[in-house]
């Protein structure tokens, strides 16, 4: 058995499991198509038969009467028609259920793999392996079993009633004809195959250029590089032609051997009747039986056709649908803090001091032995905003190593300590690529450590399931999504059942307190209206809806003007047992009381208040010193 076949039968075998309890109505369309196609065959016998009958008695008995010829014509065709109702209505039911499995399939596997199965991958692919790749699976369950048993079920009967009523020399020389058509696709689809793969990856990748342009559309007008990128599109595409002009030199092949075949068996039935001495009436009922038995065996070369793209884009689909998610619920029960089986990177690794951390702190001082700053007590919101208070959580990064890319690359983070206790307001800061928006993948589990342990109110995140931990997480994003719908949709995606009253108190939190009366407005896809301050504002009030017991804002206050990120800032000061962790480069927003953790190249160089840090040369004042420079 060759790789191919093999591969085609475990994709077989897979998208059948996709059938299940859909027997019946599958059932019912192999035997409305079976039916269907030997009425097929009756016709054309019965149209042989009246004009054999209508030349005369030297071919037939006595003639039929016209009446007669009419209403069996008639009622044959009004058969197969209702046959072929049947056949499609059952094969289409079970193909659209199976394309529905599919897509939730599809979805239900990909969530757990994010961000880290999404993070690199342009969202246009993905999309087009969603929607136009399951699509054209959608010939396997509608065009594959039905036509495959009718290939085999409707020339055995029909040849068999050839060979016992009519002439079995007759009969054999259609069986010939018949087996060679089967064949011919299977004989010559290896090429067929291999080229419907090679179409499928480039509509993948012309989908995903696609998608980075429309999306890039102002940088791509901007910087004047439309040319260059429709170069590139015009060679993905030749790509895509050159693949898909040698499947279709494939099936032209393939089909004019097909009528080669057709028209040289009738041609055998005439010469070998006329040569075995049969009657003229077997010869014509033969011709009738061998043009009636076209169809099915077109049927077969057909599906066989529409399969090789069918598993083309199974492939595809299952590349996503079988990745192993970088967290699952089932292995955090067993996954080990300890060290790999190489030994604990911090242990043997020196504390990362001012070398490690050049680009930022050059001859900055050692890490701070300042501990971290005393929890602080948030006042009571007044009013009805108290109904967002909830229980903190403090947080701990013990000795965590991570990297996005084991095998190459440099880690994202080298042996990170620091925490933030329940109810504070705490500041991770750092210029790009400093490891900080890391720290909140790893704390919201898209990723797990490589080694050490990220804890929330003292419990290893890797042995909390999944949707209770981010339950009690919210993320603000500096480049938060919408989705299409209204606004209150997209600020309740956390909570479905938020009152008017808790919306409200968001929505006031965020600095958006007259946004109440717009709740029923349209939004578009990404935030299309919407200026980039009041989308962050809008994704900090939908994190805020849960109720969190962390509240992480990555950035997410980046494009609001002073005055404004101040009073967001102080009214989240105000909300009780809120933990918050702001992960920003603007050293000199930070108020002097406030807990600060310095990162660079992914490790922790500093700690302590922003006051003390301030007070002494070392990362966090050059990071400040740049701020005000670019100012």
């Amino acid at each position: 058995m060759t790789h191919a076949t093999a591969r085609r039968r475990e994709l077989t075998g897979w998208l059948i499991g996709q059938t299940r309890g859909l027997l019946a109505p599958l059932g019912l369309a192999v035997i409305a198509r079976v039916l269907g196609q030997l009425l097929g065959v009756a016709l054309f016998v019965f149209a042989a038969s009246l004009l054999i009958r209508a030349a005369g008695p030297q071919l037939s008995g006595q003639p039929v009467g016209i009446g007669v010829a009419v209403a069996a014509l008639a009622g044959m065709a009004i058969a197969k028609a209702l046959l072929r109702y049947a056949e499609h209505y059952a094969g289409h039911y079970v193909a659209f259920t199976s394309l529905q499995r599919l897509r939730d399939a599809f979805f239900a596997r990909l969530i757990p793999q994010a961000p880290a199965a999404t993070q690199g991958r342009a969202g246009a692919e993905l999309t087009s392996r969603a929607t136009s790749d399951i699509d054209r699976i959608e010939v396997f369950f509608a065009h594959t079993l039905p036509p495959a048993v009718s290939a085999v079920a409707v020339p055995a009967i029909a040849l068999t009633w050839l060979a016992v009523v009519v002439d079995p020399r007759l009969a054999l020389t259609l069986t010939l004809t018949v087996a060679a058509l089967l064949a011919l696709p299977l004989l010559t689809r290896r090429g067929a195959v291999d080229s419907a793969d090679a179409v499928a990856r480039v509509r993948g990748q012309i989908a995903e250029r696609l998608g980075d342009d429309v999306q890039g559309m102002r940088e791509i007008l901007g910087f004047g590089i439309a040319e260059q990128r429709l170069d590139g599109l015009a060679r993905v595409d030749a790509a895509r032609t050159t693949a898909a002009a040698q499947v279709g030199a494939s099936q032209a092949t393939r089909a004019g051997l097909s009528v080669l075949l057709q028209g040289g068996g009738l041609i055998a039935v005439l010469l070998i009747g006329a040569g075995v001495g049969a009657s003229p009436a077997a010869i014509m009922t033969a011709l009738a039986v061998g043009i009636g038995l076209i169809g099915p065996a077109r049927g077969f070369e057909d599906y066989i056709t529409g399969l090789d793209n069918a598993f083309a884009a199974t492939a595809r689909i299952r590349e996503i649908m079988d990745a192993a998610p970088a967290v699952t619920d089932s292995a955090s029960r067993t996954a080990a803090a300890a060290p790999a089986a190489t030994g604990d990177p911090c242990e043997s690794e020196a504390t990362p001091g001012p070398a490690a951390a050049a680009p930022l702190s050059g001859t900055a001082a050692p890490l701070s032995d300042t501990p971290a700053p005393p929890s602080g007590t948030a006042g009571s919101l007044s009013g009805a905003a108290g109904c967002l208070s909830g229980a903190a959580a403090g947080i701990e990064f013990d000795d965590v190593t991570f990297s996005y890319d084991p095998n190459a690359g440099p880690r994202a983070l080298g042996c990170v300590t620091l925490h933030a206790e329940a109810g504070t307001w705490t500041h991770i800061v750092g210029v790009s690529g400093s490891g900080k928006s890391t720290l909140a993948g790893l704390l919201l589990r898209g990723w797990n450590p490589e080694s050490g342990v990220v804890r929330l109110a003292g419990t290893d995140v890797r042995e909390l399931p999944l949707a209770e931990l981010r339950s009690r997480i919210s993320l603000a994003p500096q480049r938060p999504t919408t989705l299409r719908g209204t606004l209150r949709e997209n600020l309740t995606l956390a909570a479905p059942d938020a009152t008017d009253e808790q919306i409200a108190e968001a929505l006031m939190l965020a600095g958006l307190p007259d946004w109440t009366e717009r709740l029923a407005e349209p939004v578009g896809a990404r935030g299309q209206g919407i200026s980039g301050g009041q989308l962050q504002r809008l994704s900090l009030a939908r994190a805020l809806l849960p109720n969190p017991q962390v509240l992480i804002i990555d950035e997410g206050l980046s494009q609001l003007d002073a005055d404004t990120a101040a009073e967001v800032r102080q009214r989240l000061q105000a909300i009780e047992n809120l933990t918050i962790i702001e992960i920003t480069h603007r050293a000199d927003l930070i108020d002097d009381a406030a807990a600060v953790w310095v990162l660079d190249l992914g490790t922790v160089v500093e700690s302590g208040t922003a006051g003390q840090l301030r007070s002494r040369t070392g990362p966090f004042q050059r990071l400040e010193a740049r701020m005000a420079y670019d100012a």
